[in-house]
């Protein structure tokens, strides 16, 4: 077992309700990797974009929108400059009166649901799967969670 060690600050300014930026840098002790970055938030009334760069390369970006009061649509889209890496996804959650629903497709052809429902107060049943045509690899899990 290897123990994480390291340090980091951060810094957020809400200039207004609508964008937060900030900028964040990181120390891991055991590699001595040092990395910074800058990263942007938009909220508007049902919808948050957000944006992030950092020294490793990456660069981040993500969108949620809330169609309704039970619906919501996210993208994603990462890039790694070092290994020129793309990798975008789409997802969804819906909420119905007793379980939640939630998946994602993504452009590597990964495929993930995930189900709550809800059997009691503080007593909930959980299934998810996850197919992965490319790497031949299929999860399937199911579980209970006791308390909030």
């Amino acid at each position: 077992m290897e123990k994480k060690e390291g340090g980091g600050a951060s810094l957020v300014v809400v200039w207004s309700v609508v964008l937060e930026p900030g900028r964040f840098w990181r120390v891991e002790k055991p590699r001595k990797e040092k990395n910074c970055g800058a990263d942007e938030r938009w909220r508007e009334f049902k919808r948050v974009a957000t944006g992030q760069v950092a020294s490793t390369g990456i660069v981040a970006l993500s969108y949620v929108q809330k169609v309704s009061e039970k619906v919501s649509l996210a993208s994603d889209f990462m890039y790694n400059h070092m290994t020129r890496d793309v990798t975008s996804s789409f997802g969804y959650d819906y909420i119905l009166r007793q379980c939640r629903l939630r998946g994602k497709i993504d452009s590597t052809g990964c495929v993930a649901a995930y189900l709550e429902e809800r059997l009691n107060m503080g007593v909930n049943f959980i299934l998810s799967a996850e197919i992965d045509h490319r790497k031949k690899d299929y999860k399937f899990g199911f579980g209970m969670t006791v308390g909030e």
